[in-house]
Parts: structure tokens; sequence; C-alpha cells
């Protein structure tokens, strides 16, 4: 049988131009019905400014930090929201892509609902448009080096204002997406772990040691990560006794929330954004200081 333990091999996220044919599908119990709004396709009289819905606040600017993790000097984008205060703190993890435009701008969509949000920058430097680069860099990232990176963000939170009670979580995207299930394997200080479309683990024993709540979100067409492969994931986190939530889209592949991909889904990118705030909320807020409010704001539309 093979050995599904995490180790310091080198990544085995799947993107699209390395994905395996699809496998047969297999239902799931868990798969989200992604609705239409009633009446979305009759014409409807202008809203009056007065009444209308209120505009959703824009970000802070970003910006780039350092800090020391594994025996190095990491850079990562900041930003913080808006409104004062106590903020929970989420760590994204990027794509195979790297440190680009649009994983920022997935930072600057937790900070416009309230969390200081970090990128750490996983390729020192080095971002790629094309899958072949992206392949190659992704090939070289260690996961153990990887994972150092990302709990060392997670510190950094903490440092920051002075608060090492701040609950903090991580979301990741595909290779980012099985760092975030790595990083809760293996013993992060992390209160939510969130993962879009990342390589999975299949036996009990290999999910026996994660430390969080976990939230992950799946397409079914996804022709890298099988949906046969994220049911006996499911099953081995149930087995596990483990509090997780897996979520299947049908008709979306590999990349779905990733709005700059032709892969993108908006429906199921909609539904997963809105899937994430609840988890964050439900995981992350409990954890903030007496008094401290939660901004209630409507969903951000897609970059």
């Amino acid at each position: 049988m093979p050995d599904h333990r995490v180790t310091s091999r080198p990544l085995r996220g799947l993107c699209p131009s390395i994905a395996r044919p699809a496998s047969v599908m297999l239902g799931l119990s868990a798969v989200a019905a992604v609705l239409l709004p009633i009446g979305a396709a009759i014409a409807a009289p202008p809203i009056p400014a007065s009444s209308a819905t209120p505009a959703v606040p824009a970000a802070p600017e970003g910006r780039m930090v350092s800090y020391e993790a594994h025996d190095e000097k990491v850079d990562a984008y900041l930003v913080r929201p808006a409104a004062p205060g106590f903020h929970a703190g989420v760590v994204v993890i990027h794509e195979w892509w790297g440190l680009n435009g649009q994983i920022k701008g997935v930072a600057d969509r937790l900070a416009r609902i309230g969390y200081i949000a970090i990128v750490p920058d996983l390729y020192r430097g080095k971002v790629a448009s094309e899958p072949d680069l992206a392949h190659e860099l992704m090939r070289g990232l260690n996961e153990d080096r990887a994972v150092a990176l990302v709990k060392g963000a997670a510190d950094y939170l903490r440092r920051l204002d002075h608060a090492p009670n701040r609950p903090v979580g991580t979301i990741g995207f595909c290779m980012g997406g099985r760092l975030s299930l790595a990083a809760a394997l293996k013993g992060g200080d992390l209160q939510a772990a969130a993962m879009f479309y990342g390589s999975v683990e299949t036996t009990k024993e290999a999910v026996a040691p994660l430390v969080c709540p976990l939230l992950g979100l799946f397409g079914r067409d996804d022709r890298g990560i099988s949906e046969d492969d994220v049911k006996k994931f499911e099953s081995a986190l149930k087995e596990a006794g483990k509090s997780a939530r897996i979520v299947v889209y049908p008709g979306a592949g590999h990349a779905f929330f990733n709005e700059t991909r032709p892969s993108y889904d908006k429906e199921a990118a909609q539904d997963a954004w809105a899937n994430l705030q609840d988890f964050l909320a439900e995981n992350l807020r409990t954890g903030l200081k007496p008094g401290a409010s939660k901004p209630s704001v409507p969903v951000p539309p897609v970059r």
C-alpha cells in the first residue's frame, strides 16, 4: 500500500497543463447547488440611490513586507482592513503562478471584509505567466520549506500590533491549496484552513494530524484531482473525526476561482466565496477580543 504521509517531497499539486485524463466521476454527498436569483432575466427599473445596496468598501492599498523564516528573508504582500480594531488574520497561499496581481486581489478582498491578509512569496520574486515556467517553479519548491514559510507568515501576523492571540487561518489555491492542507497537517498554529482544488490525502492515518477545521472546495470536472480522490478524502476526514466540509461544484474544473483564467466559473466562484466567508467567520471571528465588531458588507465583485 502506498505511503500517504506528508513528507519532504516536491509538491504534488496538479495544474491544467499537467493534469491527467478525467477519471470516472462518482457522486458526492456534499455538492453545492448554485441558484440563480429569482427573476434575474427580467428587466427591473433602476433602484433609487437612497435604497441601493451599499458599495463595497475599498481595501486600503497593500504593501510589501518581509519576515524571517526557515533561515531566510521572505517577502510578502500585506493588506489591512480600513476599519480600526482587532482583526483576525489570513495567510493566502498562491497558485503555481507565483505572487502575482490576481492573488494580491484575493488578499484585498479579504481585507475588505475585515481580515488582515498576507501572501508570502514562495518563489523568491519569480512570477510565471506561462504553464511551462509555472510547472518548473512548482517542481522546484520543497514542501517542508514552503510550509515553514506559511507558518512564518502566521507568526508575522501575530507579531503585528503585539497580538499573540490573533486567530489565523490559511487559504490556498491549486499548489497553495495543497500547502494550506499541509500546514494544518504539519503542526501549524492555525484556527482554520481552506483549500481550493489542492491535492488531497486519502487515508485516515494521513489526515490524523489535522489541527483545525477544514474547508475543501473542488470542481467535479478537475482533470488533476478526481472526484473519486476527493470522495476518499472526505471519507478519511470523517473516519478520523475531523471537523471538515467538502464541497464539489458540478461543471467546474480546475482553477474555477481564478477570474483571469479560461477555467473561471463565475457561479461556482461566487458560491465558493460565500462558503469561504461563512467558514472564516465561524472559525476565526470567535477568537476576536470582546466587543470587536464583525463588518457587514456585501460580497465584493470579482476583480
